[in-house]
């Protein structure tokens, strides 16, 4: 089996040339905190692009497997305390009204997905709904020292303003690479120990970061 291995000499050397002397970085918000009530909902796996809220998706009807949108909601909820985010609607309470309004195939996808979701921020009464969504995973294929095949996920921040009907996106996507195929990853490389790393870590470094991007 090929295997492609992420830690030569001088890609090491490298690192520690870029990490030496920066310190650990002070991890800010992008933005200011959104105002008023926050409710969050849990992950949400769209497989057809009828029911995104924008983008498309590479490849329709290739679900997550069992056990990705639970683990994903402890890393958001996590976060979120992490970052001093206590005072929102958890997602079990959000759960009921995802479940009582209606998501209507009206031909018109994003603005179907759009009346649905702002229907639960107004079920909710939030002012501010966080809508997370995972729209591509692939699970590394061999181990911390050598793959065949990187991890790879692709992840979406929706932040809706319910009042007034606006909506703020962050994308994150990610497919590991080795070092040399990109210097500018070498914190990235330092921060997760120079091995190949699985698709669950990847998507908690893109949920770290997009929350700071929205303000949270």
């Amino acid at each position: 089996m090929r295997r492609t291995r992420l830690i030569p000499a001088l890609a090491l050397c490298l690192v520690l040339l870029v990490t030496a002397g920066c310190g650990t970085p002070q991890r800010t918000a992008a933005v200011p905190r959104p105002e008023g009530k926050l409710a969050v909902v849990g992950f949400t796996n769209p497989i057809y692009n009828w029911q995104l809220l924008a983008g498309y998706l590479d490849e329709e009807g290739r679900p997550v497997p069992d056990g990705t949108l639970s683990a994903l909601d402890s890393v958001l909820i996590d976060t979120l305390h992490r970052h001093q985010v206590y005072d929102f609607i958890t997602p079990d309470s959000v759960a009921p009204c995802q479940e009582l309004v209606v998501f209507e195939e009206s031909g018109m996808p994003k603005l179907s997905s759009w009346k649905y979701w702002l229907g639960v921020g107004k079920c909710v009464q939030a002012d501010v709904l966080l809508v997370p969504q995972v729209t591509h995973w692939r699970e590394r294929e061999g181990t911390t020292s050598g793959v065949t095949h990187a991890a790879s996920v692709a992840l979406e921040f929706f932040l809706i303003d319910v009042k007034n009907e606006r909506m703020t996106r962050a994308r994150y996507e990610e497919t590991q690479v080795g070092l040399l195929e990109n210097l500018f990853t070498a914190r990235k490389f330092a921060d997760r120990g120079g091995a190949w790393v699985t698709a669950t870590r990847l998507a908690s470094d893109g949920i770290e970061e997009k929350l700071m991007e929205l303000g949270l």
